[in-house]
């Protein structure tokens, strides 16, 4: 059984929503972790989802919480440590989560035997990866599609 995208698109949903909106996007990331892979409420089964959605909503707060510890604050300045508006100070971020979102919940995939194979080093990668591979091409999509709105505000 394969576990993992290539491309996983939401992590830059997690990680962009976190940075811009802080903790108050946990629930919604959270119930959007739930609902996502085809839940169900009157389906005991979809509720294993619940521990490694929770895990997946809260790998970027951590990400941005051990930057914090080390000395890097989040800011909206230029002389901020980390810059919202840098993309490479959010491509650290989405690096930083994607290896905790990749261990953490492999490791509850693991230790409440939630996945029916045998979760190896290549299963992680892949977790890494896709996290990785999926916020880049939303950040080059994004600027892309922002750039002409960009330019325009600043010739008005």
């Amino acid at each position: 059984m394969w576990l993992g995208s290539l491309f996983y698109i939401p992590h830059a949903a997690r990680v962009l929503c976190v940075v811009y909106f802080g903790w108050k996007a946990i629930p919604a990331l959270f119930l959007a972790e739930l609902w996502g892979p085809h839940f169900s409420i009157y389906d005991i089964d979809s509720l294993i989802n619940v521990i490694p959605g929770l895990l997946s909503a809260l790998s970027v707060p951590l990400a941005l919480q051990t930057l914090y510890w080390f000395g890097f604050p989040l800011g909206n300045t230029s002389e901020s440590p980390l810059n919202k508006r840098n993309y490479k100070h959010i491509a650290l971020i989405t690096m930083i989560s994607a290896i905790y979102n990749s261990l953490s919940v492999n490791l509850a995939l693991t230790k409440f035997s939630i996945s029916s194979s045998e979760i190896g080093i290549d299963q992680i990668i892949r977790f890494f990866v896709g996290d990785i591979l999926g916020t880049a091409i939303v950040l080059v999509v994004l600027v892309i599609s922002l750039r002409p709105i960009l330019n325009i505000q600043k010739i008005n």
